[in-house]
């Protein structure tokens, strides 16, 4: 445990060389997905983005309470324009767009949270290093967390939480440093006569905090789908499996070591733990940290697969609890029945330590009280864990993301058996899910 303190000090201040704030490339183009913690809101979206200029671009296909809509924006700051553009009916709709420009940035005032690898740092391609920072939005109106890469401050992930969805999640990807068609950024030619409209929007609800603007846009009727969202369509067939040489499925090392959080949709569980993982000798340990309803909990766990047992090990009182594992050992790995969702670049390939290549793949488990769902990221080189959602009627959905691995072992000695185990009495588990690598955390 103390082996466990001293890593959580490294992650959250510890550094030798902190990173500062930093402001990401003035011209960027990518995609990008948002998801509300209460599930009334999905959206796909790609974006240009010029904070020279200060224009925004945005095409985006969602689904909003069940109902399904799509959205075509070019905002113009300098003018304090925005336009709702319909490219397949030639028309526009014009408003004022009020509030300053935002560039994308990490605030001054934000507080580092985290600095650590996605993937792994021990092969080239394998991992990210990425900066992870909160802080609380103006004028009172919540928190957010947000991550960018190390190198040239790319966006990886910003969530805000609000009273009205919870958290709100954007997840950016294959963002290219940048602009590839900069007429996108002007309006069509047939734009000059648009219909003005009262409503209006701001930088900071349309694009940082973009479930705000998108509550409101679900509720209006929609154009129909314009040439530029079809492009938008065929890149989203493109994401979810029409690549010409799809990733495979693949095994993780048979050795690994670091770290992983966990949360749940509910908000009652919160874990940072670190592991070691032993697929050649079938064992398991984690030594985590939990929040479970507002208590802080300690944990210590060595699963031996092939003895078919568990040890819930406390080092302070010197003692064991032993329960019995009653599934096969499951690598990890991405089963043989899962189904590829898509292949994205996390961070940017624009550049060298920018970002890495991973995949998305979905499918269901069988458990003992029924299905249960899972989405599993892993890098296409090294095929290293990246984060796992995991679904289940009961639970909802719960989050496990891995940082900071490293192939092999740090300790080997951390899968043994501490002495004062050898007297541990197997307790009855009757009744217990078993436990499996997707349910384990």
């Amino acid at each position: 445990m103390r082996f466990l303190v001293v890593s959580l000090c490294l992650l959250v201040g510890c550094l030798a060389q902190r990173p500062h704030p930093c402001s990401s490339p003035p011209l960027l183009s990518g995609g990008m997905t948002v998801t509300t913690q209460n599930e009334k809101l999905f959206t796909v979206a790609q974006y240009m983005y010029d904070a020279l200029g200060q224009r925004i671009r945005l095409w985006e296909i969602g689904k909003y309470e069940n109902r399904t809509f799509t959205y075509d924006a070019l905002l113009l700051f300098r003018e304090g324009t925005v336009y709702e553009i319909n490219d397949r009916a030639h028309s526009c709709r014009k408003g004022p767009l009020r509030g300053d420009f935002q560039p994308l940035a990490v605030p001054k005032d934000a507080t580092l949270l985290a600095q650590s690898v996605l993937g792994s740092s021990s092969g080239p391609g394998e991992g990210l290093l990425i900066n992870t920072w909160t802080g609380e939005l103006a004028n009172n109106a919540g928190k957010y967390m947000s991550t960018v890469t190390e190198f040239g401050c790319i966006p990886v992930s910003s969530l805000y939480h609000s009273a009205d969805f919870g958290w709100t999640v954007t997840s950016f990807y294959n963002n290219i440093i940048g602009i590839s068609d900069p007429g996108q950024l002007n309006p069509p030619d047939y734009c000059q006569g648009a219909e003005t409209k009262e409503e209006s929007s701001d930088f900071f609800s349309v694009f940082l905090n973009m479930h705000s603007v998108f509550g409101s846009l679900c509720r209006k009727q929609r154009y129909p789908p314009s040439d530029s969202m079809r492009a938008l369509v065929l890149f989203a067939c493109l994401s979810v499996g029409c690549l010409a040489q799809r990733p495979r499925k693949c095994t993780s090392p048979p050795l690994l070591t670091g770290s992983l959080s966990v949360s749940s949709q509910s908000e009652r569980l919160t874990a940072f733990a670190q592991f070691s993982y032993d697929a050649l000798g079938k064992r398991i340990r984690i030594r985590e940290i939990v929040s479970y309803d507002n208590q802080t909990l300690h944990a210590d766990a060595l699963l031996l697969y092939r003895e078919g047992v568990m040890l819930l090990i406390s080092y302070r009182n010197r003692t064991c609890y032993k329960k019995p594992l009653k599934m096969d050992f499951h690598p990890l790995e991405i089963p043989q029945n899962a189904s590829l969702l898509g292949q994205a670049v996390l961070g940017s390939s624009s550049g060298p330590g920018q970002g890495v290549l991973v995949n998305t793949w979905a499918g269901e488990l069988r458990m003992k009280q029924g299905t249960a769902k899972y989405i599993s990221t892993v890098t296409e080189f090294g095929c290293i864990p990246v984060s796992t959602l995991f679904h289940t009627r009961e639970n909802g959905w719960f989050i496990t993301s891995f940082f900071n691995n490293v192939i092999g072992l740090v300790d080997p000695q951390l899968l043994l058996p501490p002495p004062f185990c050898e007297d541990a009495q197997l307790e009855d588990a009757d009744g217990e899910e078993p436990v499996t690598f997707f349910s384990l955390f």
